[in-house]
């Protein structure tokens, strides 16, 4: 039997920026949930703790290190006009990735660990994975808000006998998407930890992270196994800027972006 796992990620965020995520996946046949907060992340033990789908999530969790108790509704789903891989979906590559709704309003309140989180006007963003293994190496971020929403990811992606820099972005603003992939020629200019640089055509997508957070450690998948532990960052502060040419279309400063950052040294 060929190993494998999927994945969704349901992503939470107050008015304020105080961002909760659940991590809802199935690895080899093993269900693993997790959470990951502004503060701290967990391996939840019940998996029938967490109940999730398009329209919302109830938690009750109730374990040592944590305690999360309450309900989140979802608003209308902002899904994307076309699949977020285009034709690159049907490649045999270890990691295939989805976006199941760009940005969506909630309603609804946890309890965590005796603090109240409010939802309510809030802001919400879903994407899922599966395959084999998580890239050796990549970055993503995501950044949700009432004016634009923005997810991007540049990664290593073993291809037969040879590696390249895969590329995937979708930027909304105005109620227009604007696409960057692979498989629209779009290439990865400058990739660090401080600066991204995506070209496509005439279009340039620059991504500044303005700070150095470490993160919290989450378990992903290698060959199917959740035996690999990467760090996410679930509110840091970022600046993106969307040119065409010299004509700026975009240039937003955001304190709550999600980031995972995962290159050698």
């Amino acid at each position: 039997m060929r190993k494998g796992f999927f994945g969704i990620y349901y992503k939470h965020q107050t008015r304020d920026g105080y961002v909760l995520a659940i991590i809802i996946s199935t690895s080899n046949g093993i269900d693993m949930v997790q959470v990951v907060a502004n503060d701290q992340s967990w391996n939840i033990k019940d998996i029938n703790s967490v109940k999730a789908s398009f329209k919302g999530i109830e938690l009750s969790i109730h374990q040592d290190d944590i305690d999360l108790e309450g309900h989140i509704s979802y608003g209308e789903l902002l899904k994307t006009k076309k699949h977020v891989m285009s034709y690159f979906r049907f490649l045999p590559i270890e990691c295939k990735h989805d976006i199941y709704s760009m940005n969506h309003t909630l309603s609804g309140s946890v309890i965590l660990n005796g603090k109240t989180l409010d939802f309510t006007d809030g802001n919400g963003y879903i994407e899922g994975d599966k395959g084999r293994s998580f890239p050796k190496e990549y970055l993503w971020l995501n950044a949700s808000s009432k004016n634009d929403s923005l997810t991007l990811a540049v990664a290593d992606i073993p291809f037969g006998l040879f590696h390249f820099k895969g590329v995937l972005s979708l930027l909304v603003h105005n109620d227009k998407q604007y696409r960057f992939g692979t498989y629209n020629f779009a290439t990865a200019k400058k990739i660090s930890r401080e600066h991204i640089v995506i070209k496509k055509g005439r279009y340039i997508l620059e991504v500044f992270i303005l700070d150095d957070k470490s993160g919290h450690g989450l378990k992903a998948p290698k060959m199917g196994d959740m035996v690999r532990t990467i760090h996410e960052c679930p509110s840091m502060k970022i600046r993106y800027i969307l040119k065409k040419k010299d004509d700026v279309i975009v240039d937003y400063t955001y304190p709550y972006a999600s980031f995972e950052y995962v290159f050698d040294k």
